[in-house]
């Protein structure tokens, strides 16, 4: 008796409903064509957003992206718990666009199209192209939004951009089950978790969305798809594998696993359930006010997805991903505005079938064929409704005006100023330190930095190492003696608690008396002026705001 032949499972059948009827050829240049469109209008609008000046994650990126063109590790001159991936890739952007703000801000732009094309081609192959369209259109427009802090380079842009490259290598793989298309798959799934840790949830969606197939088909196959939920797990880990390598050679692994394991396990117990929901209604609120009818279409369609003429292999991954999107923006319960980028693709995709179910409702009860008409009149209706309520911020944005709008007195727009007097007045092989969280300074100024301790934030915080990072920075700080101390006294520059430990304030008293001169005031007066000055003008000048910035210079 022949033994019967196992096939793998069926691919996943692309659905075409009598509402989109048009030739398979026109559909797909049509609506190739209408994301087009989309990148267009989305990249022309970034284009003018180019000269904001950059925040402090921005910073810390571009300060170790720049000394990771210069040969210097991670971790190694500079700490921080996030993983190296978004280092990595603000070498590139800096490296094809330029070591300037307006340098990563185009690169932010090109990323952004990208990410917007790939979410077009991947979702298109996986359920249909009107989906592929409407979330990519989704994603462009929301994630240049100012509510979700949209025009800065956080790391999240850089988690959506390798999550979209993933689905669509996702979706090749379906087609046919090859197992190059499996291991690239999750080769940019983990390529997305360097970027980010909270990528993990992708990552877990990537591994069912692998095994789905070989699980839900008539004739379980159970031993391929172990063998390609192996070939998946190779592409995810090889990234990281690769950089633990790579810090180990160069002497940078200790730092690095005390920052982004020991450290960031603290941090990641993040605050209460009660103040994150608190914070979650801060953040999601202007979201929604700019946003309503692609929030509504997106709650609905968490109902939609189950009534669409969708297989259950494509309702699975739909679900999952919205699953996997909404925890990656959970970490911590700390819920600020950029962690719901990587959010954005899943508010897409889920949206749609909200239209979808309306397009057949329409045609089969008014025998109206409207399913084209409707996207377009959604995406650029709500695009339209958005852009009109910010006018000042989509239309020949002022870059100063949009950093104090939605970053108060953050010293954002004094720290080019101070960094140009930095560098005027010392050379390259000078070091420089800041007390804050302010690394853009040392980036603008082109200057190392002292000690490693770039972010203050840690040293504030209830956790044990608190003591210990700050008679770190004392001691790095005593023994490479910089040129310059830069004191940020701005409350979000530090994030202090009452029971904070206050060793690093006491010492820095102590310490500016030995050898140290005020040379520099950037006097924040609100939110409409700064009030700055130099050498003996800044000895005698009385501060009138409450939060200022101040530099001493060593005497020789």
């Amino acid at each position: 008796m022949k033994k019967k032949k196992k096939y793998p499972p069926a691919r996943p059948q692309v659905i075409n409903t009598r509402t989109n009827a048009a030739p398979k050829s026109l559909k797909f240049d049509l609506y190739l064509l209408l994301t087009g469109v989309v990148i267009l209008i989305v990249a022309i609008l970034r284009a003018g957003l180019v000269d904001i000046p950059l925040e402090r994650d921005e910073g810390e990126y571009a300060f170790i992206g720049n000394l990771m063109l210069e040969g210097v590790p991670p971790y190694s001159q500079a700490y921080n718990m996030k993983l190296p991936g978004t280092y990595g890739m603000y070498s590139i952007l800096m490296l094809m666009f330029g070591t300037t703000t307006s340098g990563i801000h185009i690169g932010l732009l090109v990323m952004n199209a990208g990410t917007m094309f790939l979410l077009f081609a991947g979702i298109k192959k996986l359920f249909n192209p009107a989906a592929g369209f409407y979330a990519s259109a989704v994603y462009g427009i929301m994630s240049l939004s100012p509510a979700f802090l949209g025009f800065a380079a956080h790391a999240t842009h850089f988690v959506s951009f390798f999550v979209a490259l993933a689905l669509f290598f996702l979706a090749k793989y379906y087609y046919g089950y090859n197992k190059l298309m499996c291991f690239l798959t999750g080769l940019f799934f983990g390529l997305a978790f360097l970027m980010k840790q909270q990528a993990v949830f992708f990552i877990l969606f990537g591994g069912l969305a692998i095994l789905i197939p070989w699980a839900v088909n008539k004739e379980k196959n159970y031993r391929k798809g172990a063998l390609h939920g192996l070939i998946y797990s190779a592409g995810v880990f090889i990234p990281y594998l690769l950089t633990v390598l790579l810090l180990l050679l160069s002497g940078a692994f200790d730092k690095f696993w005390f920052w982004t394991v020991e450290y960031a396990s603290k941090y990641a117990s993040g605050v209460d359930f009660k103040t994150g929901m608190r914070l979650f209604s801060m953040s999601f609120k202007p979201m929604w006010n700019e946003f309503v009818g692609f929030w509504i279409l997106f709650f609905t369609g968490l109902i939609s997805v189950f009534f669409v003429p969708l297989n259950a292999k494509q309702k699975s991954v739909a679900i999952l991903f919205g699953v996997a999107s909404f925890l990656s923006i959970c970490p911590g319960f700390y819920f600020r505005q950029h962690y719901f980028i990587a959010f954005l693709p899943a508010v897409g995709l889920l949206g749609y079938f909200s239209i979808w179910l309306i397009q057949v409702w329409l045609l089969k009860y008014l025998k109206m064929n409207v399913g084209l008409l409707l996207v377009i009149i959604i995406v650029f209706g709500s695009a339209i409704a958005a852009f009109s309520k910010n006018k000042y911020y989509y239309f020949k944005p002022d870059p100063n005006l949009v950093s104090r709008t939605y970053y108060g007195t953050n010293p954002f727009i004094e720290s080019p100023e101070i960094a140009n007097y930095i560098k005027s007045n010392s050379t390259e092989n000078d070091k420089i330190a800041i007390l804050g969280s302010e690394p853009q300074i040392y980036f603008y100024a082109g200057r190392k930095s002292a000690t490693g301790h770039i972010y203050t934030y840690g040293l504030m915080e209830i956790h044990d190492y608190n003591k210990k990072m700050q008679e770190e920075m004392i001691a790095e700080i005593e023994k490479n003696k910089p040129k310059f101390l830069v004191f940020c006294n701005v409350s979000t520059s530090w994030l202090s608690r009452p029971e904070s430990p206050q060793l690093i304030f006491d010492w820095f008293n102590k310490y500016i008396k030995q050898g140290y001169e005020l040379t520099g005031v950037a006097d924040i007066i609100g939110m409409n002026q700064t009030i700055y000055k130099w050498g003996s003008d800044a000895r005698v000048y009385q501060m009138k705001g409450k939060e200022n910035v101040m530099i001493f210079k060593k005497q020789s």
